[in-house]
């Protein structure tokens, strides 16, 4: 996981999605009680509007086509969802226990709250998870002030991964035993197995040009300057330079590994 850079939002969550959260808002307080009980539920949320071309595409330049979450490569094709970081429909403080209602509804259509996200991650992991340090600093409604909640997940549009997530080899890793870290590597399953696999491919070819560029770096020594042997060296260090670009695949595994 690494930090996400967004531009301003798509003209559609500024018009058509402002329309449609004033309605939200308004269907809210017409029965408050309802909607917390469960009695009333919101229509479907229009994703037309919060998965919208415009609104996918950005999010797919913004992240370089990665997964916001395991960085895993993600295409408008297969695998790419425009997710919601706080679920909009209903909540779980965590895995097995009720369903909290309504979710964060006035978010629906909200580019703070829209991340780009492969299915794995969100489909079998994240679904409608959203822990809070303190439970009771919730909010419930679009009158709640959003900014007293403390969320366990990171947020990658809002934060830096790294103070919080390193990785040793292929596994990712709390920093500094952080609890955040920790439960947001375990309940998105950063580490499943899948990705381990191909977190340690990778690393096995970064740990291969390393090698490689310490024996041209001896073989310097008797050879001092050698342009081929210059011209090799300059090819690995280029191929590790961009394996730390934002744009890489596990980029985060990269720098944690180089460094």
């Amino acid at each position: 996981m690494i930090r996400i850079r967004k531009p301003p939002a798509p003209a559609v969550l500024l018009v058509a999605g402002a329309s449609a959260t004033r309605q939200l808002r308004d269907d809210y307080e017409a029965d408050p009680a309802g909607y917390q009980s469960g009695a009333r539920s919101f229509p479907e949320f229009d994703a037309c509007i919060y998965a919208d071309a415009p609104v996918k595409s950005t999010l797919v330049t913004a992240q370089h086509g990665k997964c916001a979450f395991c960085e895993s490569r993600v295409t408008h094709i297969a695998y790419g969802g425009v997710e919601h970081f706080r679920p909009k429909r209903a909540v779980r403080r965590a895995v097995g226990r009720p369903l909290i209602r309504p979710g964060y509804f006035w978010l629906a259509y909200d580019w703070d709250n829209l991340l780009l996200a492969c299915q794995l991650c969100n489909q079998r992991h994240k679904q409608n998870l959203f822990p809070l340090r303190v439970e009771r600093d919730r909010c419930r409604s679009h009158a709640d002030p959003l900014a007293r909640e403390q969320p366990v997940f990171i947020h990658p549009g809002q934060e830096d991964p790294t103070q919080f997530i390193t990785f040793v080899g292929s596994s990712a890793v709390p920093v500094r035993r952080s609890r955040r870290g920790r439960r947001t590597i375990d309940e998105l399953g950063l580490n499943r197995s899948e990705l381990l696999d191909v977190r340690q491919g990778r690393l096995n070819d970064l740990a291969d040009r390393v090698s490689t560029i310490k024996v041209l770096a001896d073989a310097l020594l008797k050879l001092p300057n050698d342009p081929e042997i210059l011209v090799e060296i300059a090819k690995h260090q280029a191929a590790l330079a961009d394996a730390q670009h934002a744009s890489a695949e596990y980029a985060a595994m990269a720098r944690a590994f180089l460094h």
